[in-house]
């Protein structure tokens, strides 16, 4: 074992979205056996670099589902971005269907200024579709977004579209079943972009060629390690391209049964440490 990569949210995360220290645990201890780390997430890479940060980590991080790849240093590796052309009629679907959204590179996500308004009514509107929810709860929800260390609030996305930044991904959310499945059918089968899930109330655009899976050969090409020797955790479908390629792949037991079906190992919850408890179990 070479390079152990996992996905943040769902994955090394815990249902909250905390961090959880035994995880981080085991990652330091791979580590100092010599071992390379990587996190890969739909996150963006300013967000993750604070999350880790904090947790005391140094990772390769591949963020943006496979947008961006940086080394443990800093340097960046690898950049695919979304055409503006794509993104401008993106974001006025999104716009006229009022859905909440986030426009990423990979050190910011922009997102609508009203955005707390936007989310209170996507909830409210979709009373009779959306699974029971407190209003504590959706508070909750909405915080998360809202909170990002990365996130930065615009009133005119095309101000943001005519600066020369690299955009990775847009994320789509919302609460009502009904326009989940509609935006997922919609940009499913748009050209251009790619779609991604990476949750139960999301679903991303990506560029053609962004994927974890492409970004994690990226990686280990430059780190000179094959896929054989890697070691992945995942939990959601945006994690299937990365788990396919590595000779460890390990979904958590809250994953998707898709996910599960194609890894060698299920280990046990985000919540119940699972990503600590297959590295202890594998590495000894």
């Amino acid at each position: 074992m070479k390079l152990i990569v996992s996905d943040l949210d769902g994955t090394f995360l815990d249902s909250n979205h905390e961090v959880i220290e035994e995880n981080v645990a085991a990652l330091k201890a791979a580590q100092s056996k010599g071992m390379e780390i990587a996190i890969a997430t739909g996150r963006n890479y300013g967000n993750v670099l604070a999350l880790c940060q904090r947790a005391g980590l140094k990772p390769h991080v591949i963020s943006n589902n496979g947008a961006f790849v940086y080394d443990k240093n800093g340097n960046q590796i690898k950049a695919i971005g979304l055409d503006k052309d794509h993104v401008r009629e993106a974001l006025n679907w999104l716009n006229y269907r009022k859905y909440f959204y986030t426009l990423c590179t990979d050190h910011f996500a922009y997102m609508p200024a009203n955005a707390h308004t936007i989310l209170t009514r996507d909830y409210e509107n979709a009373i009779n579709h959306v699974r029971k929810m407190t209003p504590e709860k959706l508070k909750e929800g909405i915080d998360v977004f809202l909170t990002l260390d990365s996130a930065v609030f615009v009133n005119n996305f095309n101000e943001v579209l005519e600066q020369g930044f690299v955009f990775g991904n847009i994320s789509a959310i919302t609460l009502d079943d009904d326009k989940l499945r509609h935006g997922r059918e919609y940009f499913s089968n748009y050209t251009g972009m790619s779609m991604t899930i990476a949750g139960k109330d999301i679903f991303e655009m990506i560029h053609p060629s962004a994927s974890k899976g492409n970004a994690l050969e990226a990686l280990t090409a430059h780190l000179d390690i094959s896929l054989d020797h890697v070691m992945a955790f995942g939990d959601n479908y945006n994690d299937i391209s990365m788990l396919q390629r590595v000779g460890f792949s390990v979904a958590v037991e809250n994953a998707e049964d898709d996910v599960k079906k194609i890894c060698k190992y299920v280990s046990l919850s985000n919540d119940d440490k699972g990503v600590a408890y297959m590295i202890h179990k594998l590495l000894g």
